[in-house]
């Protein structure tokens, strides 16, 4: 029986769509005449098995079968009046009759639960999922690069962004986390066990709710341990229920997965090559659907068949980041487009060896504030005539590893400041933050061709015990530099110059608030459609430069620091220090792309040569390494 005539035997005997198999509702909408705009040719409208109820021609025009052929409709589907009018009186289940909402969660007079059920003294990385720039930076990320089209084109390379931006968060959550000698993430790859780990969001964090009067704020949820994922339903737009069943939430994991492997289904009809190309498709179909849906599941986790439930933090971008939850399914998430890169193999550097020589004393680390001390000037041209004078010429060849003005330990403290959190109640609270002391980058380079050459350096680090896993890299800085034919020099970079943060770096407290989206900026950016806004707020978008290295620990961490310089002539890397970060947020303008055309995560975007660090890049004269530490101390000098 073909699919076509299944489908309509199916129609047949059922009277709504929610009764239909996900493959005829795929069908119908693939095969209708008139669905072919681009909003249904979608991943997530393609695979999408959410229930309507509703009278069953209603619900295919609410679904986007808006022109079902009538005519095999008629001739398969019993429409006389008898059964029109059973439709009719058909009752709509009442959810929240069948699922009351779970009792609130007991909280004491602070707003936080009994200190025996949590306490946030007591959970070592609060501090880091709760920083508010942190926070801000992924709630800009998601606005600056949406999944969206406008005018028919979508941000450069999004889907493949949208993987690395996270994989750039979570290496960094889980280098502070084995700082502190806590275990790396646990990705949550069960759908079907109790999840242990509880979150109680901070009492003065709030949301504005749909549907509630202006201005009037309520708390996100609590959610208790062990709690499990369960099919859940929400009212959409046009007050029809959509339900999300976990049994669809593993077989979209399922249908990923076999794409993955080179093989093709109903809902990936096209195969995925083992090329760089295909990163987009594969990283905006995870996005958009096994992404998008698990997090709906997981935010109403407390509210299975609730409507209009309060959301937690998981469901929005907003506030996402503080719950430990969102760092397992992000892993998760992660760990399978890890997969297809394993299947891609190691890379093969052969293309990118420019005629550059660089060695592992040629890494040098100088503090700012020690520099000012001993030349004011050097700041104007970022110390490079100093450099070449202390580092370079004669000395170009010495060991500086203990020179007075070099060092191999980077330094961070935490602050305490008086927070206001303008996003939501305009509350008053003493936050502890991260602050790093500020660094210059030098490093000695010879061109060993008679002709200039323009290169790219792309600044790594890793925890020593991490540095075989290539998803564990964390990028800080690519920056494009030109060097005469056979010539030697040091190049420099200042670290609140990086390309990963936001740009001007925001060192005052007064700068860490000025990214924040208040009720009062949004509601003049409702006023732009969501390609305006994103352009609008581009400049907002980057790492924050507190969080700029991992904490360390007070006994000090070591963490390998790793230069490659690639070929600049053809990556399209940036030279200059735009607003933002062009390594995090794509380009500027809707249109404009990604500015360096190598894959997001080169060089470590692929598996290493017989899972070795060591064995990938021995030999190559372009590439150095070190170990530095570090350390969290008590305090330094702020420049």
């Amino acid at each position: 029986m073909s699919v076509s005539n299944y489908c309509y035997n199916q129609v047949r005997s059922s009277s709504h769509i929610a009764e239909l198999s996900p493959l005829c509702i795929r069908h119908f909408k693939e095969n209708s005449h008139n669905i072919f705009e681009k909003r249904l040719q979608s991943p997530w409208t393609k695979r999408t098995t959410f229930q309507k109820r509703s009278a069953f021609q209603e619900e295919l025009n609410l679904y986007g079968i808006v022109q079902f052929k009538k005519e095999n409709f008629a001739e398969k589907r019993d429409t006389d009046d008898t059964t029109k009018k059973e439709e009719e009186k058909r009752k709509k289940p009442n959810f929240q009759e069948l699922f009351k909402d779970p009792p609130q969660v007991k909280i004491m007079a602070d707003g936080w639960p009994d200190k025996n059920i949590y306490d946030p003294a007591r959970d070592k990385m609060f501090w880091w999922r709760n920083d508010p720039v942190l926070n801000q930076h992924h709630e800009h990320w998601h606005i600056v690069m949406p999944s969206g089209e406008h005018n028919g084109t979508s941000k450069d390379r999004e889907g493949e962004n949208f993987i690395y931006m996270h994989r750039h968060m979570l290496a960094r959550y889980d280098a502070n986390r084995w700082c502190l000698g806590m275990p790396l993430v646990d990705p949550l790859i069960d759908y079907v066990h109790p999840i242990p780990e509880a979150f109680y969001p901070p009492p003065f964090l709030s949301q504005s709710i749909d549907g509630r009067p202006d201005g009037v704020r309520v708390p996100f949820p609590a959610r208790p341990p062990n709690q499990v994922f369960r099919d859940i339903v929400t009212m959409g737009d046009d007050n029809t229920e959509t339900v999300f069943a976990v049994k669809d939430l593993t077989n979209i994991l399922d249908e990923i997965e076999i794409w993955i492997d080179g093989k093709t289904d109903e809902v990936h009809p096209s195969k995925l090559n083992l090329t760089d190309d295909e990163a987009t498709s594969l990283g905006g179909d995870i996005e958009v659907v096994l992404h998008n849906i698990g997090h709906n599941m997981l935010g109403y986790i407390m509210h299975p068949y609730t409507l209009h439930a309060v959301p937690s933090v998981l469901v929005g971008a907003r506030a996402g980041t503080r719950d430990p939850l969102f760092w397992r399914w992000h892993r998760h998430i992660d760990n399978i487009y890890a997969k297809w890169q394993n299947l891609l193999g190691p890379r093969d550097f052969s293309d990118d060896m420019p005629p550059v020589t660089i060695r592992e004393k040629d890494i040098i680390l100088s503090f700012t504030d020690i520099l000012l001390e001993v030349d004011k000037s050097g700041v104007n041209d970022t110390w490079v005539k100093y450099a070449n004078e202390k580092f370079g010429g004669k000395y170009f060849d010495k060991d500086l590893s203990n020179h007075p003005m070099v060092t191999k330990t980077l330094q961070t403290k935490m602050k305490i400041r008086d927070y206001v959190w303008l996003e939501d109640g305009q509350d008053h609270e003493k936050i502890q933050y991260l602050y790093p002391r500020d660094w210059i980058w030098f490093v000695r380079a010879q061109n060993v061709s008679p002709k200039p050459v323009t290169l790219t350096f792309r600044i790594w680090i890793a925890p020593i015990d991490l540095i075989d896993k290539h998803a564990y890299w964390i990028e800080i800085d690519k920056f494009k530099r030109t060097l005469g034919p056979y010539e030697k020099t040091v190049v420099s970079q200042r670290c609140d110059h990086a390309v990963v943060i936001r740009k001007p770096a925001q060192k005052t407290t007064k700068q860490m608030d000025d990214t924040a989206i208040t009720p009062w900026q949004k509601e003049k950016l409702d006023q732009f459609n969501f390609a305006q806004v994103a352009e609008k707020l581009f400049c907002d978008c980057g790492w924050p430069y507190n969080l700029i290295i991992p904490r360390g620990s007070k006994k000090g961490s070591t963490f390998k620091l790793f230069v490659y310089v690639s070929d600049g002539t053809n990556d399209l890397v940036r030279t200059d220090t735009q607003c933002g970060s062009t390594l995090l947020c794509g380009g500027e303008k809707w249109t404009d792309k990604v500015p360096d055309i190598k894959p997001f995560g080169y060089p470590f975007d692929r598996p290493f040569k017989d899972g070795s660090f060591y064995k990938t890049f021995q030999g190559m004269k372009n590439v150095a390494h070190t170990d530095i530490t570090i350390k969290w101390v008590e305090d330094f000098p702020e420049v």
